[in-house]
């Protein structure tokens, strides 16, 4: 997470949305700028840049009552 936002692309946010830019070469929209795999997972998919169906989401390995980050304190349940 850390190289993700020294880089300038880091967020704080659980939801991202696809960027775009237009490929001339093959008049399509080409997805620019993806979060990495370790932290986001893709889902849906863009027929364009327009559809907006297509997001990530904060990936997290383990139960989010063991992450320290989301939870700083134990949950009562």
């Amino acid at each position: 997470m850390e190289e993700f936002k020294a880089s300038g692309k880091g967020s704080a946010a659980n939801i991202l949305m696809p960027k775009y830019e237009k490929d001339t070469v093959l008049d399509c929209d080409r997805e620019t700028d993806k979060p990495p795999e370790s932290l986001y997972m893709g889902l849906g998919w863009d027929e364009n840049a327009e559809t907006k169906r297509k997001h990530y989401r904060r990936f997290f390995p383990d139960e989010l009552e063991n992450v320290k980050n989301v939870l700083t304190i134990a949950s009562p349940f």
